[in-house]
């Protein structure tokens, strides 16, 4: 948990109440309004901040200036001021005392107490830390070293902070009735802080009742909010109410445990020195007199003796019971030094675990994980496995489709039924359709769509090819030279005979002869065989459609998803039955074709190798 979630946490559970006071302190545009109280320690940082104005490299009041910066709870300014003073004088006790101050306020008591132990060592005189001293031992639990520095604290005039941790540290220990007496001042005044510390010390002391009503007068909206918290403080260890009242931590977080085990054997706890009693004066002795006897005299020796060997007697007495005194202090600094090792290792035992629990979460967590990539990265091969064969089955079946259209449409027409025509001079007959031929098959079945395009034809010329024997180039039909004309039958017969084929071979008709359109066909030059005007050559089908118009756009979107491998590439085209081919090559081979189908499928660019027949026209397709 980072510093600044810590803090609006802190600020929604434990300082929402300081918000109601912050108008008093800041706002001074109304007359009326009370006088703020007086800010010594602005005042003397205000101080500090005029030297280092005209003097920016003055240690001294650097120093002052971080612990000032400190007790305002500004731990980010005083690290600031204590880190210019370390590079300036690195060797100066007293930066250790404030980096100390900022350590506590930072949440790490533990390196506190270190960096105080350091400056008094360098000869730092402890007292002025003694409240930041008091609430780092507080933080880590030991409590007679927190009342000690915290009566050292009180004892120099203290400020409400130093009063309202000393409350704290009164109410861990169970003795709620000094922690009201200290608190009493600060009540009386209407500190708010105080009225929270009160509550905060009856919850933590049982009284969850007594902290609701005050969290509901004194702390305005949140005091509900606060039940909770205030219920489970009872429950928590020393050191972990500390850290609640203090900041509003309620775990134990392992930072702390480390922190914890930074901190330096705690110091024996000194006895209290007590004023030894004067001795009483001297009784002023009569001057004797010859009246009285000799044994006056020596009683008065005797007495004398009896003082002195009971004095010396008291002064064994008294160097024993301190030498008692110095061992039993010895001996609790011992146990307590033992049972805070002790602590440490319990705590260093329970992350040790708590981290181990943590990491084979993890490890599982991890495993579960890779498992679940592995799964779905199979799952995904295969779909990828099945797409690419169910692509490639499309690709054979339509390349299939493409070449049986392609020959269909390259083949020539089925000839014309034979047609009877009645013989001269009898009266001409009706010419009599003849049995219309079966359908074509594709494979083994019929298919619907063959049959509606057996019944379509494609006109010689748009195929690019000469005009098959017995179709005359008009539009009506003409009889060619050396077409065999059908079967003649004689129409009185009912079972006609067909006329021998070489009579109706040597028979013409005059009318055919006299034709000048007949004359002209059979006067007209020779064409070019088309099979050496279009080749068989080999092709790539990139696309197709009805509309001549949209080859283009199609090219065109085409080229942009494979620039490099149809740089230099011609666009054509080839009409298929109702649609068009949109081809591109030619290529030298067939395995030309297929390199440049892979090619471009990597792109994106769907398409097929196509081999045209020899005398199929290809025309160039303008793109621009």
């Amino acid at each position: 948990m980072t510093r600044a979630a810590r803090s609006i946490r802190l600020s929604l559970l434990l300082s929402a109440t300081l918000g109601l006071v912050a108008p008093a302190l800041a706002s001074n545009a109304v007359a009326q309004e009370v006088a703020p109280p007086p800010t010594p320690n602005a005042d003397r940082l205000a101080e500090q901040m005029r030297i280092l104005a005209t003097d920016p490299r003055n240690v001294p009041a650097l120093l002052a200036a971080g612990e000032l910066s400190a007790r305002l709870n500004d731990p980010a300014a005083a690290a600031g001021f204590f880190a210019r003073a370390q590079a300036l004088a690195p060797g100066n006790p007293r930066v250790a005392a404030g980096q100390a101050m900022v350590m506590v306020r930072a949440e790490r008591p533990g390196e506190a107490l270190r960096l105080f132990a350091l400056a008094e060592r360098g000869g730092v005189a402890m007292a002025p830390y003694a409240s930041d001293r008091g609430l780092a031992f507080d933080l880590l639990g030991a409590q007679p070293h927190a009342e000690r520095e915290h009566r050292i604290a009180m004892a120099q005039g203290a400020d409400d902070e130093t009063a309202r941790r000393f409350a704290y540290s009164l109410g861990i220990s169970g003795r709620t009735d000094e922690a009201m007496k200290v608190l009493d001042p600060l009540l009386r005044r209407s500190d708010r802080a105080a009225w929270r510390a009160r509550a905060f010390i009856l919850a933590m002391n049982g009284d969850a009742a007594g902290a609701d009503r005050i969290a509901a007068s004194m702390m305005g909206g949140v005091g509900t909010a606060l039940a909770p918290f205030f219920r489970r403080l009872p429950s928590l260890a020393p050191a972990d109410k500390a850290f609640a009242v203090h900041f509003g931590e309620l775990r134990r977080t392992p930072s702390r445990i480390a922190d914890a085990q930074v901190a330096p054997p705690f110091p024996a706890i000194a006895p209290v020195q007590v004023a030894a009693a004067p001795p009483p004066p001297p009784q002023p002795r009569a001057r004797a007199t010859g009246s009285q006897p000799v044994a006056g005299s020596s009683e008065r020796g005797l007495s004398a003796r009896e003082r002195r060997t009971q004095e010396a007697a008291a002064a064994r007495q008294a160097a024993a019971d301190a030498e008692a005194k110095r061992i039993a202090d010895a001996r609790a600094a011992e146990a307590a030094e033992a049972q805070r090792r002790a602590e440490a290792a319990r705590l260093a035992e329970q992350q040790r675990l708590e981290m181990e629990r943590v990491a084979e979460a993890q490890r599982q967590a991890e495993a579960r994980r890779l498992a679940d990539a592995e799964r779905a990265a199979q799952a995904q091969r295969e779909a990828d496995a099945r797409a690419a064969q169910e692509r490639a089955t499309r690709e054979a079946d339509a390349r299939r489709a493409a070449e049986a259209a392609t020959a269909s449409a390259a083949a020539p027409p089925p000839p014309a039924a034979p047609v009877e025509v009645a013989r001269a001079p009898a009266p001409e007959v009706a010419p009599q359709p003849a049995p219309r031929q079966p359908a074509p098959r594709v494979g083994s079945e019929d298919n619907v769509i063959a049959r509606i395009m057996a019944g379509i034809t494609i006109p010689a010329s748009e195929l690019g090819v000469d005009p098959l024997p017995g179709r005359a180039p008009e539009p009506e039909p003409v009889p060619a030279p050396a077409a065999a004309p059908a079967p003649v039958v004689e129409a009185a017969k009912p079972k006609p005979e067909p006329v021998a084929k070489s009579a109706a071979v040597t028979k013409t008709d005059p009318k055919a002869k006299s034709d000048p359109k007949a004359k002209a066909a059979s006067k007209a030059k020779p064409k070019i065989d088309p099979a050496k005007a279009e080749p068989a050559r080999h092709w790539v089908q990139v696309a197709g459609g009805a509309d001549l118009k949209a080859l283009p756009r199609a090219w065109k979107a085409a080229v942009a998803d494979a620039p490099a491998e149809f740089r230099g590439k011609q666009a054509w085209t080839t009409p298929l039955r109702f649609t068009n081919r949109l081809l591109a090559g030619p290529f030298k081979t067939a395995t030309a074709a297929q390199e440049f189908v892979n090619a471009i499928r990597k792109k994106g660019v769907e398409s097929f190798a196509w081999t045209s027949e020899a005398g199929q026209k290809i025309e160039k397709l303008p793109v621009n």
